[in-house]
């Protein structure tokens, strides 16, 4: 056969997200997706990773290479993961957040609600039935467009084990970038679940919203409480937190495939730059370095917006927040910042209590995931 002189880039690379009504089963696993997709705004799309049991041993009596005969391999038991990165649209922001907080309410229309810790009831088993797409699972898709049709990857049963929100003025004209990895216990490929050679007709699919996005300049609130009790206004040059649940793979089914999830831990970390200034020097209550040895938990808000939460691209954040190291500082032509590493920690039930709160607006029901 000739060498093929077709070279592939990576703009037809495509992939795509659509919930699940039963945990692991694939959406029409007769074949062609039609429109149940919406595709992911990502740059870059990597191919999902098969990680599954491969061993090669020298056995004795063969010799002093390796037998092929001599090589164990299954994917039965397996994982599967996926690295992501894009600009966080507020449909799927919502929806990702669930993915890895497997937490979510909602309200108005439609008003998202997701928290860890306080009030939140988290779950430490995901797996079975669901209610509002809680415990909430996902089908991912990936193909390479304009290759042969047959050639799409479907990984079914997937959740997010970590997801990062990144705001920075000096990236993506400061609009919000969502981070992290997928996961799947569905790592067998039959033809009711993970599956191999999927066709997909990807000109059907929703397409990534275009407007809407989450810019750090549209922060109305911000605000850092110090030791004395009091919030003081804070300037932002960048803020990042990241959500991790830890997520394992349970059981084994009749394909080897995961019976359930467990999570043993929700993890809230992060950093923030913040201007140096009166409200936050190094000096009475407002001592940075002395909130960190003394342990503090200080109270943080975010708004994006202006706070009422009646139009798209708006975002409310809360966090109760313990810095995990000595404030170090940021210095540049733009002044002295602190370069702020923190954890978030939960200081009791009931509202304002919790580890990380967002609640966001995206005029879209949970329903159409």
């Amino acid at each position: 056969m000739a060498i093929s002189d077709k070279v592939m880039p990576i703009s037809k690379v495509v992939a795509g997200i659509k919930a699940e009504t039963s945990f692991g089963e694939g959406i029409d696993s007769s074949g062609d997706e039609g429109t149940a997709f919406r595709q992911l705004p990502i740059v870059q799309v990597q191919k999902p990773v098969f990680n599954i049991t491969r061993e090669s041993r020298l056995l004795s009596g063969r010799g002093l290479i390796k037998n092929s005969n001599d090589t164990v391999i299954t994917s039965r038991g397996g994982t599967v993961t996926m690295p992501f990165e894009m600009i966080a649209t507020p449909k799927l922001l919502s929806q990702h957040l669930a993915l890895v907080c497997q937490e979510h309410s909602e309200s108005g229309s439609y008003i998202h609600l997701h928290e860890i810790g306080g009030q939140g009831a988290l779950i430490s088993s995901l797996g079975g039935s669901k209610t509002n797409n809680i415990p909430h699972t996902v089908n991912l898709a990936y193909e390479v467009a304009g290759v042969d049709s047959g050639e799409g990857i479907k990984v079914t049963g997937a959740v997010c084990s970590d997801l990062t929100l990144n705001l920075d003025y000096g990236t993506n004209g400061g609009n919000m970038t969502m981070s992290g990895n997928y996961f799947s216990g569905f790592s067998n490929p039959v033809s009711t679940g993970t599956v191999l050679e999927q066709s997909f007709s990807t000109g059907s699919w929703t397409a990534p919203e275009a407007t809407g996005y989450y810019n750090i300049g549209n922060i109305s609130t911000k605000t850092l409480t110090c030791d004395d009790g009091s919030a003081q206004d804070l300037v932002l040059k960048s803020f990042s937190v990241t959500i991790s649940n830890g997520v394992n793979r349970v059981g084994f089914n009749s394909n080897g495939d995961a019976e359930s999830y467990s999570i043993p831990e929700y993890v809230v970390t992060g950093n923030m730059s913040i201007k140096m200034d009166d409200n936050f020097a190094y000096e009475g209550a407002r001592n940075v370095v002395q909130d960190f040895l003394d342990g503090d938990t200080l109270p943080l808000v975010l708004n994006i917006g202006d706070g009422s939460l009646n139009s798209v691209g708006e975002a409310n954040i809360k966090m109760n927040i313990q810095y995990t190291g000595d404030p170090a500082q940021d210095i540049s032509e733009n002044g002295i910042f602190h370069n702020l590493s923190f954890e978030g920690v939960s200081t009791g039930t009931g509202d304002g209590n919790e580890a990380f709160q967002i609640q966001i607006f995206n005029g879209e029901s949970q329903s159409a995931w």
